[in-house]
């Protein structure tokens, strides 16, 4: 039976076309490796948004087509943002993403109808205003926020632009594009900047066994030792910022995956199999698999650099499709 799997795509602004090409190789084993939810952060929340539209309709591959043509034919700067005075002046940004919106809504409406799927789809924000928490029973703030669709918000205009204007404050990425007003959540930016692989949110109160990460970063990253600036440093922060949680979630993930299978191997009699099923579920996760798909090196030019490079973004998309099948290979066979 295939494993139910959930799909993190990490935010990577102009490299996000590398998520386009992991998607088209996805979407070709739909059947085998069946995606029941899919987690997305700034790139990776426009990218997320079109491909659960596809799932629900079941039309995966022509929804990681449409991806593939937006980014190598469309996500040039003057399609991504709208230069605004005002936002400029006032320091906001230095437009908005209000021009990504068309390219959203034609994707979608373009796609074919074919055989129904459940889906859920969260969408990571950084809320401006904060949120209420709770650290040991004491409320304290906190700026990330899940907004989560069904599949009931695929099926009508209203629920979709709900959907694509979430897309839209998760991608908002600072300096580049002004906040974005979300309905019923409020002003947010790049959800990436407080959590860019959420891997405790892919996981959930579900059935899912497999949790793939796609980043357009490589697992080993190699800047250089010179001082970098400018555009060169802004990019070389973004891409820190995405890094360094993923080496904290893929860390941890692992470590509390070696520490379940340690006490799987010491369940001796129903007694204790009893405890450490409870140790289990205190602990609030389950065995899982998990499946990295990133490049083995890094993509050639600054985070933004694509925006101008039209070959730089079909660069990436076809790395995207290289990685896909390396890691796809090496999966052990369906059982």
């Amino acid at each position: 039976m295939a494993k139910a799997a959930a799909l993190i795509l990490a935010g990577a602004v102009s490299k996000g076309a590398f998520e386009a090409g992991v998607l088209s190789v996805l979407a070709a084993h739909s059947e085998t490796i069946p995606i029941r939810r899919v987690v997305g952060a700034s790139s990776g929340a426009l990218n997320g948004a079109v491909y659960a539209a596809g799932i629900r309709v079941g039309a995966e591959r022509a929804a990681a087509a449409a991806l593939e043509q937006l980014w190598e034919e469309s996500a040039s700067l003057h399609n991504a943002v709208k230069l605004d005075l005002r936002d400029l002046l006032e320091l906001r940004g230095v437009g908005t993403a209000d021009r990504i919106l068309p390219l959203m809504r034609r994707a979608v409406t373009g796609l074919p109808s074919g055989e129904p799927r459940a889906v859920e789809l969260c969408i990571l924000l950084a809320r401006l205003a904060g949120s209420i928490g709770q650290i040991a029973h004491e409320p304290a703030t906190t700026y990330e926020y899940v907004d989560r669709f069904s599949e009931a918000d695929f099926s009508n205009e209203a629920g979709l632009e709900r959907v694509f204007q979430a897309a839209l404050g998760s991608a908002a990425f600072p300096v580049l594009f002004a906040p974005v007003d979300v309905p019923g959540v409020g002003f947010c930016a790049d959800g990436g900047a407080v959590n860019n692989t959420p891997i405790r949110v892919a996981l959930g109160e579900s059935d899912i066994e497999r949790i793939i990460v796609v980043t357009a970063q490589p697992r080993v990253a190699n800047h250089g030792d010179a001082e970098p600036t400018g555009i060169a440093l802004v990019s070389l922060l973004a891409d820190m910022l995405v890094n360094e949680r993923l080496y904290r979630d893929l860390r941890t993930a692992e470590g509390v995956n070696e520490t379940l299978r340690k006490l799987a191997a010491l369940a001796k009699d129903p007694a204790s199999s009893v405890v450490i099923e409870q140790v289990r579920a205190l602990l609030g996760w389950k065995p899982l698999e998990i499946v990295q798909i990133r490049p083995e090196l890094p993509l050639a030019g600054s985070a933004f650099h694509g925006f101008i490079d039209a070959q730089a973004r079909r660069e990436y998309v076809a790395a995207g499709r290289a990685a896909a099948e390396a890691a796809l290979a090496a999966l052990p066979p369906a059982v």
